[in-house]
């Protein structure tokens, strides 16, 4: 949804959500027994996303300090220019995580229909 800046789509938000949530699925697999050794992948994942997240934090808070620099050269508003832009952020960010809530759903749904095809055919 951001043009220019790689892991803020729909794709990246997946992947960073799912990273996130890697090491809880291996702590959970592993309590049940299921030692398979998928540890260091989990670790690495996790590492990517993480960096990914602190990569793209500090772009923005650079973005915004220089955009504060900007204005205070130009004398123009400074907290309306710092509000739009933090605005324009979370609304991109929100419709993004929309997007992506929209397609799992969806997703999810079909799957859901196909299952109960697939009950309602064996049945017969």
């Amino acid at each position: 949804m951001n043009p220019g800046l790689p892991g803020t789509g729909i794709g990246g938000l997946f992947y960073i959500l799912v990273a996130l949530w890697m090491p809880v699925c291996e702590v959970l697999r592993r309590a049940q027994g299921d030692a398979t050794g998928r540890g260091t992948l989990v670790a690495t994942q996790f590492a990517i996303a993480v960096g990914v997240i602190a990569a793209m934090s500090s772009v923005f808070w650079g973005l915004d300090a220089l955009v504060l620099m900007l204005d205070r050269v130009a004398a123009h508003a400074v907290a309306s220019a710092h509000h739009a832009g933090w605005s324009l952020r979370v609304s991109a960010l929100m419709v993004t995580s929309g997007v992506l809530a929209m397609v799992l759903s969806s997703v999810q749904f079909v799957r859901l229909c196909l299952r109960l095809s697939a009950v309602r055919h064996a049945a017969r």
